[in-house]
């Protein structure tokens, strides 16, 4: 009994020493990804039940591959939209989200409308001529280890100053 006793601190000693040291690597590890964010258009801007709700396209271009390493397990990415109104100082919204679970995956380049399931409003009816920034997080997710997070911000884009929708928006979005 006594052996076995000794075996299995022997081998829980020698696991945490491979954990520590795996997770001592993500502090030497320092990921660049490339994100390019642009928005493309204003889809519309209404007053709808008291609100103000905005629909945008954006084109969302980046190359997470650097967040991969040995000890990556998978990588949440997603962009919000912060604005300030005069009721409120703070206004975030999450327009997109991801998750990247493979490094070959890593590479988007898409066009994102957002609207439906994330939606943009304000109830403070407050958004024309608004700048608001938008926003590009990661978060990595590692084997183990602590979860380390990151972003880039692309600002100065504003809102339009007046109502609008255009008839490429699907009803219902």
């Amino acid at each position: 009994m006594y052996r076995l006793n000794a075996l299995f601190t022997v081998a829980s000693t020698a696991l945490a020493v491979i954990c520590a040291a795996a997770a001592l690597t993500d502090w030497t590890f320092t990921p660049d990804p490339s994100v390019d964010l642009k928005v493309k258009s204003y889809d519309g801007l209404q007053r709808e039940a008291g609100e103000h709700r905005a629909w945008m396209t954006m084109q969302l271009k980046t190359d997470l591959g650097s967040l991969f390493h040995w000890n990556t397990k998978q990588a949440f990415v997603y962009i919000t939209a912060e604005f300030e109104t005069p009721r409120n100082k703070v206004n975030q919204a999450v327009v997109w989200s991801r998750i990247v679970q493979h490094q070959k995956d890593a590479k988007i380049n898409e066009t994102l409308r957002f609207g439906y399931p994330y939606q943009l409003t304000d109830p403070g009816l407050s958004l024309h001529n608004t700048t608001f920034n938008l926003t590009f997080d990661w978060e990595t997710v590692p084997l183990v280890g602590a979860m380390r997070r990151d972003k880039r911000v692309f600002s100065g884009m504003k809102f339009p100053g007046e109502y609008f929708r255009t008839r490429s928006i699907p009803k219902g979005w």
